[in-house]
């Protein structure tokens, strides 16, 4: 516990860490908890004295500018707020652990299974917090239908969840680390799509198999963070059929590379009632605006039970959910990482239960390239690695352009 002003850094001062200082700021408004934001730090000297700036302005203190971890943790801080490419995670957040620095990490934890544990166990040596920066499971929404699905049983017994897109993306030249396999992992499953798959193992519990298909249509140039002319690695087109341990059945899937209308389609069918969103963003749905249909015949937006939701919480409740009234979900997942440093409780969202999200999300890509169906427990346990394996600096293995859904012909053999 500790009862002084709480030193944080942030490193990652791109467009989730300009994100997260706003969170940051909102916090300082309303929390009673002593603490500053002493550094910062990114590779890219301007964007991290632009954050220092920020930070100075609403903080009124100077704020050290680094551009290398090593001297971000130099400066004998509480802990670390973590907005970095996905591939740098492991190092910066294991040196940050065995320093003694309790860590905040983006999601999603990390590219495969084997660093996402070795960060787990660093933190468990060293006796540090390290919590997951998932916000979408924070937003009043989402824990309003937990509410409705897990206590108040609003839908019955949940049976489908539906969650599809279609949108035809610009041929234009892109670039980002995101669209290489080596430092992101993959597309749509453990990008984006970790929100959603974190969401809905929030309402509906663990998934556990996914049979899945991926594959990319067509090639996007662009030209990669080194400077060098290539294409965007990540998938075009993904399907899955998602099967939950308490027996709801998924289907998931997404395609930005086929003309014609952008569709967009989220549904959770139970036996007595449904939430149905079609108007929103596939990876943070259901928006406030889904409808709610009820047995009784009501139709109802999701918003409306909002206020119903949170008088029903218990002082304690609403505190541990919603800390210091905050409901911005970013400046939830940062008040609840202050107040878990300061006074040494447990996150929402630990190693544990990150790895897990990550394995879900990665099980679709292992069941895509074996044309298998994959548990995601195996995913956890590593005992099915093939995918992961492939997630290497390099040349590609396995390139997604190779993954075709083989039908087979008259002649009874497998056409690509």
């Amino acid at each position: 516990m500790n009862k002084g002003t709480i030193k944080l850094a942030l490193i990652g001062c791109g467009l989730i860490g300009a994100e997260h200082i706003r969170a940051w700021e909102a916090v300082a408004r309303v929390t009673g908890v002593p603490f500053k934001v002493t550094a910062v730090c990114d590779a890219e000297r301007e964007l991290a004295e632009r954050a220092a700036a920020e930070v100075a302005r609403w903080q009124r203190s100077e704020v050290t500018v680094c551009t290398r971890y090593q001297d971000l943790l130099g400066e004998h801080i509480d802990g670390l707020d973590v907005c970095l490419p996905s591939h740098l995670h492991e190092e910066i957040v294991c040196a940050a652990l065995s320093a003694g620095v309790h860590v905040m990490v983006e999601k999603p934890l990390a590219t495969t299974i084997a660093a996402g544990k070795r960060m787990r166990h660093e933190a468990l040596r060293a006796g540090r917090i390290l919590s997951l920066a998932e916000d979408h499971r924070r937003t009043p929404t989402m824990r309003t239908l937990r509410w409705l699905v897990q206590e108040k049983g609003a839908l019955g017994n949940p049976e489908f969840v539906q969650a599809q897109r279609v949108r035809h993306q610009s041929a234009a030249p892109r670039s980002g680390w995101r669209a290489r396999r080596a430092s992101g992992g993959g597309g749509w499953a453990i990008d984006n799509g970790a929100h959603l798959l974190d969401a809905l193992t929030y309402v509906l519990g663990p998934v556990r198999s996914v049979t899945a298909t991926g594959k990319r249509i067509y090639d996007a140039h662009m030209v990669h963070s080194d400077g060098q002319a290539g294409v965007d690695e990540r998938e075009d087109f993904l399907a899955a059929l998602l099967v939950f341990e308490r027996g709801t059945t998924g289907i998931f899937s997404c395609a930005s590379s086929l003309p014609g209308a952008d569709d967009f389609c989220f549904a959770l069918r139970g036996t007595k009632g449904a939430v149905v969103d079609d108007g929103g963003q596939l990876f943070h749905a259901p928006l406030p605006d889904a409808r709610v249909f009820l047995a009784d015949g009501q139709q109802r937006a999701l918003r409306d039970f909002h206020e119903p939701y949170l008088d029903g919480l218990s002082a304690r409740s609403r505190e541990r959910l919603f800390p210091f009234g905050l409901q911005h979900s970013f400046a939830v997942e940062c008040a609840e990482f202050l107040i878990a440093v300061r006074e040494g409780r447990d996150v929402e969202i630990d190693a544990d239960s990150a790895l897990r999200t990550l394995a879900t999300s990665l099980a679709f890509y292992e069941s895509a390239l074996t044309q298998q169906t994959v548990l995601v427990e195996d995913v956890l346990d590593e005992r099915v690695t093939a995918y992961q394996e492939t997630i290497k600096p390099g040349p590609l293995e396995s390139d997604f352009a190779q993954w075709r859904t083989r039908m087979a012909t008259s002649g009874g053999k497998d056409e690509a």
